[in-house]
């Protein structure tokens, strides 16, 4: 069986996070989900593309850098200091 073309459509959205289709599928999918006659299961798997939808258009975490200690000076292995 084929996917709708809509399915389709924002699969290549989230695929290519191109940020106009990503907003056009998250339009529809709070309005399958705000269609009354849809059944539950319709609604949960609508609920899930939507998660998938607002994931792509977050920016991504960036990683946490951490401070690095500063080192004293002529504290490598117990030599002293280099004497020129």
């Amino acid at each position: 069986m084929a996917q709708f073309s809509e399915v389709t459509r924002i699969e290549a959205a989230i695929k290519n996070k191109s940020a106009k289709e990503l907003e056009w599928s998250l339009w529809y999918c709070r309005m399958r989900q705000a269609v009354p006659s849809e059944r539950p299961a319709a609604v949960k798997y609508w609920n899930g593309i939507e998660a998938l939808v607002k994931e792509a258009m977050a920016p991504p975490v960036a990683a946490k850098v951490y401070p690095a200690r500063k080192k004293k000076p002529n504290r490598g292995l117990g030599l002293g200091p280099e004497e020129s």
